[in-house]
């Protein structure tokens, strides 16, 4: 039904240029007059010049000849290079104004898109970030770098401690998918209001390695905002903290330094004031690319594992979202967390093959391994 209002919106759109071209009106004056009297249902520019410029020229119909149903046999090789060279110049052309241009039915337009030349419509993805050619460079050398030394120490692996931070919010709205119900054949979906993320929020750093958790800091709440997360010199107290109460308690065979440090780039861990003290310390730091989540076990799977059990749930208080967070790393770092790092593994394989791609957010990076 959409289909047909929308054929015929664009048909009265057509006569109107013809109208507005035989009285005299100019191709700017005519766009200007079809974008106010349709707004966002008004044709493209270039659709609307190409009518009046066809109407200038003597055409006398403002029908579109193929019509419904047109044969396939009017897509000739001048149409079929046509329309190559306009999804070129702006792949967001829908088919009800291919098929308006090109002269053709919309039915034609989607056989000349999808099976003749083979173009599929798919919603952009985000990314973290656009990345440079020297920054997809820099990923696939880290990821060499990582994969040569699991070649050359098969239990390099075995002393890598990795780090990050996040938030967790009092109350994180389920997902869509979350919120999905069986229902009967012909029946309709639940109705679910809107909801944003709780301002009241728990900023966690946690470190773990292939056996599971070994500490989860809870930074302390203050009255301004910007005092609530990590800056460099209180990082530097929660690796002293790691180092002098948790370390020696559950990993004593990292005692005297025999461990090594993975983070990301972030400016915290990144600081003069950490570098130095890990440097004294005799901490060996595992490199990390630049502007990639997606590379880091803590963003591609305990963060996400943690949270997805936690949304949709409202917590009363600061202590209450802390002691749902205890108990979702708890659970899961029951059976250690070795799987993960066989992840991280599989995916910087997959950025070197990928030449530095993002890797994709998928079920596959686990089926696959």
């Amino acid at each position: 039904m959409a289909g047909a209002e929308e054929r015929e919106r664009l048909a009265e759109q057509r006569y109107t240029v013809k109208f507005l071209q035989k009285s005299g009106r100019t191709r700017m004056e005519t766009l200007g007059i079809i974008r106010a009297t349709y707004g966002e249902h008004a044709m493209t520019r270039p659709t609307i010049y190409r009518w009046y410029d066809a109407f200038e020229k003597g055409r006398e119909t403002a029908r579109l000849r193929g019509g419904p149903g047109a044969p396939i046999t009017k897509l000739t090789e001048t149409t079929i290079n046509t329309c190559r060279a306009l999804l070129v110049e702006d792949p967001s052309f829908r088919l009800v104004e291919l098929a308006s241009i090109l002269d053709i039915s919309v039915g034609s337009a989607h056989h000349l898109v999808t099976k003749i030349l083979g173009y599929s419509k798919l919603c952009a993805k985000w990314v973290p970030k656009l990345l440079t050619d020297e920054q997809k460079a820099e990923r696939v050398r880290i990821s060499h770098y990582w994969e040569k030394k699991l070649l050359e120490d098969p239990e390099w692996f075995d002393n890598v401690i990795t780090t990050d931070e996040s938030w967790a919010y009092m109350y994180d709205p389920a997902t869509k998918q979350q919120s999905k119900r069986w229902v009967r054949r012909g029946g309709s979906g639940m109705l679910k209001q809107k909801s944003q993320k709780s301002m009241l929020k728990v900023m966690i750093v946690t470190f773990f390695d292939k056996k599971g958790m070994i500490y989860t800091h809870t930074v302390p709440s203050a009255a301004k905002e910007s005092k609530n997360t990590v800056t460099g010199a209180r990082y530097k107290d929660i690796l002293m903290a790691l180092m002098r109460n948790h370390l020696p308690r559950k990993r004593p065979e990292y005692a005297g330094g025999n461990w090594k440090l993975h983070m990301d780039n972030a400016r915290p861990h990144m600081c003069k004031l950490v570098t130095k003290f890990l440097a004294k310390k005799g901490i060996e730091v595992v490199p990390h690319p630049p502007y990639s989540p997606d590379m880091a076990p803590s963003d591609f799977f305990l963060y996400p594992s943690m949270k997805s059990n936690m949304r949709g749930v409202k917590y009363e208080s600061r202590e209450e979202i802390i002691q749902a967070v205890y108990a979702e790393l708890k659970r899961l770092s029951k059976n250690g967390l070795s799987h993960v790092f066989e992840m991280w593994r599989h995916r910087w394989n997959k950025c070197i093959r990928l030449q530095g791609e993002y890797v994709k957010r998928t079920r596959e990076n686990v089926t696959d391994l």
